[in-house]
């Protein structure tokens, strides 16, 4: 549909652009549709449409001057949209298309004449179209003479136009040397001007490099020849081949110009092949009736090779007598190009080999052959891929033409097998992408020239090699050439060899599946297993991927043996798989000096042990002794240590999560083996060895087999004790944070051992959660995030029945006022949003747990009480151990959850849904459902649901933040606190939705008359704008600026015009909102920390300026206090400051003069300006800016504040810090 629609509007610039102006408008157009690959027929038309607009243009070009034709805009504009239809699909296919009327030869050359090279080089795109057009009318088969008037100055013209463009550095060199080679080859252009070329080129290969422009002119002669060699007169070329061959021998040997090789390999190609007659030899092989289908048993291989070995070749071996010499060379050439190092030279070289082989004699063509497969045997080419490339291609050309004998076919199999799996280590990096996808182009080419019964006993073995290719390739472009080659070989064979499993064999292995490395890891290699090919499948990932040299392959391979091993569906093949993996993986895992075999052995046995559901003694003994083995040989060490480590905790927790019988002391090293590398620096080491704590731990000291015993206190100290102690007195940073993740990670029975463990537990766990908390003398935001995941992982493991009113409050108080208030920052930038993220989590899991099926949220308050008392019943009831031990007293009933509990979770979630970080926005936004659904006593329950979760298929969360707003003073300062930081941040799209929304939801309680709404939120500001002069908490001076910006916003938007205006019969009252905010700003500008921090205190200066220019016309105080605040910003020592506020207070006189509605009168304001106009406020005189900050004062009419005193007497008035100008800098260096 896109396409029809691009090819409409191509009609219409074909058809009406060319009379119009809008030609570049046009031409963006007809670059966007080349773009979208359209079908030949369509760029037919629409070439041909342009072109003959364009000898519409030219139809009285003989009667026109040069410069008529230099500035014939329409014409170019035709002309570069046929260079965007090359560009973009080729110039083969582009110019078939154009116009063949012999009418306009003489007119595109009397264009080309005037549009020399010295005219107008800027039309380039001209000339190009020009040459290609030109170069189709020379392929009409009528005479010259018959069309133009003085053949030979014509054909003389042309040459020479051509021959100057040969030397173009651009694509007119391309078009010119396709307009030559079509002049030269013309039955009656005479062969001297080949000659002339020829010698061209030979002079110009003696003197390339010499200058530039003998690069671009040898290039462009060389490519005419190429051209020419390809489509004219076989008899005249021979007599030109040894002389053409001798001219190129040097670019043969090139190294410096690889395009320059590449044209010499094309040209020696074409040389050899006009040397021998264009016929195919008797004794090539023919497959006969190409069909999908097999066919009939009747017809043997033999009658399908079409061999005929008494034909008789006089006349070819008559000209190879002539030529034998120069064929060798030739032939030597395209043997050597095989092995360069560029792709397209050894694609020339192979198609060369291919297209001469096809009229060689067959002893010769087997010499050919013998070659090229010799680099598959050759062990000093064993590391050239690119030799393997090259010979790959040729192989591919040889059979796909026939050369290639089935006599052949065992030795290019073989060849085959080996190059499919091509891969070696060059330096850092692996080799042989491009030679793996060039083989699995020989096997599709095998399977489409030979026939079914001919390819049938290689196919089995190639077709294993190409379906572990197709699956399980690094690369996806290889991938997919090995699917393709799959399907074609599956498909020539037909129903009868591969039965109804091959069909559904080549859907699975299609070409979007394999697009995914990883669907084909995890989803196609299972499901081909299942279809017969377990063995291949199993063999090559466990032989093969998972030693890969890409750690990312390896963790694949591994993932994929565990499924493949899972989908078996006999335990004891399972089993059988399993101890074949364990006795070849074993001695990798924990012998291995290389790390690829060893980490991906390690990864392997996790995953298949993981796999089964049962593991025995010997298998368990085996897997348990790994790791010691791993760490008595030192294994650890070196590059990769921290992959091999997490790699070992894999194990140990896959060997735990089967329950494998383990002695106690196995147990316990193991667990020290995980202990050592919880505290590694690395994190995904430290996650690993949690994941095999938590297995551990849970298996053989707290499951259910220990549920109903008490673990000895050996034990609590081994685990609990040890665990805190790590991170109460840490050593370093990473053994806090791996001691908290392994205390999350601990069962119950550990935990609530006695009753002191799990409240040392918390209360550590607390200690560490602390936002003011330092581990080793710093701050870590990593120990914090993971103090506080291991609370939400403890709360969730004891469950409610350990969580007494006593711990639930500490952990609310923990969580609320610490998590939730984190707003710590680095060089990273807000890490505190991570103790935020995991706070919310714990916090939402406490509500969860503590408030398990006890208060559904459409119970009444009579039934909540009575279920209250029963469950107390019951409770003690159950618990009579319990009941015994403490009095009624201090079990605080089954209600555990706190009075005011669930509406601080609330505001926090709340305030956190208002967050700048959309990562803390979405977990936010996640939990709130839960906690609505779980909690009791949520305030305003039904409303916070429906305006928060209702219509959710449009969801604008600024707006329903604000709606939230009208629930009262209960959330009011939760969730203006977040919008504010949202809304006054930053420039950001996030920013100005939510600064859009808070102002818009003023501006309607404004409009509706709804005081009460303006005033809370008036008021709500005005306390959060207070509380930044006494500030000291992180929270506070980070939301100073966003509290600032934000207000600067809703002033200026006129959301708070009722309180800048004059209330008749009222008088002016100090405690009015206008008053309190310039008050308060002007408090915020006077204390020391603002005044030295340069963004905020503009920030300030924006909100005086707003507030300045809301009540000109009413309110007398706050005017004047207003410009009192901003004129101690002008005596600020910071020139920044006092340029920006000059500049802004400039801007607001102005504007106010033009409305003509301030109290201070249109003079002063006149006097006001004046006066910020004529000072640089940038400049560096402190004494003449204190006059001017007094002239402004004398102009406004309001009193001098004092100047600003920033150090004691010096050689300068004003600081030197990195914010004075350029000018102070250069005094102070003595210039």
């Amino acid at each position: 549909m896109l396409q029809t629609r691009f090819w409409d509007t191509i009609s219409d610039i074909c058809d009406t652009t060319i009379q119009t102006t809008r030609g570049e408008q046009n031409l963006t157009v007809i670059k966007l549709y080349c773009s979208l690959n359209p079908p030949q027929e369509e760029i037919e038309e629409a070439s041909h449409r342009l072109v003959s607009f364009a000898s519409l243009r030219m139809a009285d070009i003989s009667e026109l001057s040069q410069q008529a034709i230099t500035i014939d805009k329409k014409l170019h504009w035709a002309c570069d949209a046929i260079y965007e239809l090359c560009s973009s699909r080729g110039l083969k296919r582009v110019a078939k298309s154009l116009p063949h009327a012999a009418r306009d030869l003489e007119t595109v050359f009397f264009a080309l004449t005037c549009l020399g090279k010295d005219v107008r080089p800027d039309l380039w795109k001209t000339r190009y179209a020009l040459f290609l057009w030109l170069g189709m009318l020379m392929l009409n088969p009528f005479e010259i003479s018959a069309l133009v008037d003085g053949e030979t100055c014509f054909i003389a013209g042309v040459v020479q136009h051509c021959i100057e463009a040969l030397n173009d550095a651009g694509p007119v060199r391309e078009a010119a040397a396709f307009c030559l080679s079509a002049t030269l080859t013309r039955q009656d252009v005479p062969s001297s001007h080949l000659e002339k070329l020829v010698v061209r080129a030979a002079h110009g290969v003696e003197a390339f490099g010499r200058s530039e422009e003998s690069v671009f002119a040898t290039m462009g002669a060389i490519r005419a020849l190429a051209a020419a060699y390809k489509q004219g007169d076989r008899l005249v070329l021979q007599r030109l081949a040894q002389q053409v061959f001798e001219a190129i021998r040097p670019c043969l040997q090139q190294k410096n110009s690889r395009p320059l090789k590449h044209l010499a390999i094309k040209l020696v190609a074409r040389v050899g092949i006009a040397m021998l007659k264009p016929r195919i030899a008797p004794w090539c092989y023919s497959r006969g009736i190409r069909m999908l289908l097999l066919l009939p048993e009747s017809h043997s291989a033999e009658e399908h090779a079409g061999l005929n070995e008494e034909t008789k070749e006089p006349s070819l071996n008559f000209e190879l007598e002539q030529s034998e010499n120069l064929l060798e060379s030739i032939l030597d050439a395209l043997l050597d190009g095989l092995h360069d190092v560029e792709t397209k030279i050894r694609w020339s070289s192979a198609k060369g080999i291919g297209r001469i082989a096809l009229r060689l004699p067959q002893s010769v063509t087997d010499d050919v052959v013998e070659a090229v497969l010799s680099v598959f045997g050759n062990l000093g080419l064993i590391d050239e891929d690119s030799a393997w490339h090259g010979s790959c291609l040729a192989l591919a050309e040889l059979s796909r033409l026939g050369v290639l004998l089935p006599s052949r076919l065992q030795e290019a199999s073989s060849a085959l097998s080996e190059a499919i799996e091509y891969d070696r280590t060059r330096g850092s990096h692996h080799i042989g992408a491009n030679v793996r996808d060039a083989a699995c182009y020989v096997a599709w080419a095998f399977a489409r020239a030979y026939a079914p019964q001919i390819i049938a006993p290689y196919l089995p073995g190639l077709l294993t090699s190409i379906l572990s290719v197709a699956i399980f390739d690094r690369e996806v472009h290889v991938r997919r050439a090995a699917g393709a080659a799959l399907q074609e070989n599956i498909g020539r064979q037909g129903v009868r060899e591969f039965g109804a499993e091959g069909i559904t064999l080549t859907q699975t292995v299609n070409f979007f599946a394999l697009g995914s490395r990883e669907r084909a890891y995890f989803d196609i290699a299972p499901t081909v297993s299942r279809l017969g090919y377990f063995e291949c499948i199993f063999s090559h990932l466990l032989h093969n991927r998972v030693h890969h040299w890409d750690v990312s392959i390896r963790l694949l391979a591994a993932k994929s043996l565990g499924k493949i091993v899972e989908g078996l569906q006999e335990s004891g093949l399972k089993r059988q798989a399993l101890n074949r993996a364990v006795t070849f993986l074993v001695p990798f895992a924990s012998g291995s000096r290389e790390l690829a075999p060893r980490h991906g052995s390690l990864i392997a046995l996790a995953q298949v042990t993981s796999a089964l559901d049962f593991v025995d003694n010997n298998l368990a003994a085996t897997l348990s002794d790994v790791v010691p083995k791993l760490e008595a040989a030192r294994l650890y060490r070196g590059r990769g240590g921290e992959l091999v480590r997490s790699a070992a905790c894999s194990l140990i927790e896959a060997v735990a999560s089967q329950a494998c019988p383990l002695a106690v002391k196995t147990q316990l090293r193991l667990l020290d083996s995980l202990d050592e590398s919880s505290i590694h620096p690395a994190e995904a080491v430290r996650a690993a060895a949690v994941a095999g704590v938590r297995a551990l731990t849970w298996r053989y000291f707290g499951g259910h087999s220990h549920a109903m015993t008490v673990p000895s206190e050996r034990l609590i100290s081994r685990t609990v004790i040890h665990y805190i102690t790590l991170a109460t007195e840490p050593a370093t940073t990473n053994m806090s944070r791996g001691a908290c993740k392994c205390l999350g990670a601990l069962p119950m029975r550990l935990l609530t051992a006695r009753d002191t463990t799990l409240d040392a537990v918390l209360d550590a766990l607390a200690i560490r959660a602390m936002r003011y908390d330092t581990v080793v003398g710093e701050k870590d935001a990593e120990t914090r995030r993971d103090a506080l995941a291991a609370l939400a992982n403890i709360i969730a493991t004891v469950g409610p029945s350990n969580l007494t009113y006593s711990r639930v409050a500490k952990l609310l108080t923990t969580l609320v006022q610490n998590a939730c208030c984190d707003y710590g920052a680095d060089k990273r930038g807000d890490v505190g949003s991570w103790s935020r993220i995991e706070g919310l989590k714990a916090l939402v899991i406490l509500s969860t747990t503590v408030n398990s099926s006890r208060f559904p949220q459409s119970e009444s308050a009579k039934e909540r009480l009575v279920s209250d008392f029963e469950g107390r019943a019951l409770f003690f009831k159950g618990r009579e151990i319990l009941c015994s031990t403490k009095p009624f007293l201090e079990v605080h009933s089954m209600s555990r959850w706190p009075v005011g509990a669930s509406e601080q979770v609330c505001c926090a979630l709340m305030r956190q849904l208002g967050e700048k970080l959309d990562s803390v926005r979405n977990v936010a936004l996640g939990l709130f459902p839960k906690f609505l659904h779980t909690a009791p006593v949520v305030p305003a329950r039904g409303n916070v649901g429906i305006l928060l979760f209702s219509d959710r298929e449009s969801v604008d969360l600024p707006a329903r933040l604000c709606a939230c707003l009208a629930l009262g003073r209960v959330y009011q300062g939760a969730v203006l606190s977040g919008l504010v930081i949202s809304a006054g941040t930053s420039n950001s799209t996030v920013s100005l939705r939510f600064r859009e929304a808070l102002t818009q939801h003023a501006i309607e309680a404004y409009d509706r008359q709804d005081d009460q709404a303006l005033s809370s939120l008036a008021e709500a500001l005005l306390s959060l704008t207070r509380a930044l002069v006494q500030a000291t908490s992180e929270e506070t001076i980070r939301n100073s600026l966003p509290v600032l910006k934000c207000l600067c916003a809703l002033v200026d938007a006129d959301s708070f015009t009722r309180f800048f205006k004059m209330i008749p019969n009222e008088p002016e009252n100090p405690e009015r909102f206008a008053y309190c905010l310039v008050d308060v700003i002007s408090k915020l500008i006077a204390t020391p920390k603002y005044s030295k921090d340069v963004p905020r205190l503009c920030a300030a200066a924006d909100v005086l300026l707003a507030v300045f220019q809301a009540s000109a016309a009413s309110l007398t105080v706050v005017v004047k206090n207003s410009l009192t605040g901003l004129l101690r910003c002008l005596r600020s020592p910071y020139p920044t400051v006092c340029a920006y506020v000059a500049e802004q207070l400039y801007t607001r006189l102005l504007e106010l003069s033009i409305t003509d509605h301030c109290l201070l009168g249109s003079e002063r304001l006149l006097s006001a300006q004046a006066v910020l106009g004529s000072v640089a406020w940038d400049g560096e005189n402190a004494d003449s800016l204190e006059n001017a900050a007094s002239q402004l004062a004398s102009a406004l009419e309001i009193e001098r504040s004092a100047p600003q005193q920033s150090q004691p007497a010096a050689a300068h008035n004003r600081i030197k810090d990195q914010l004075d100008s350029y000018a102070c800098l250069v005094q102070d260096a003595g210039f």
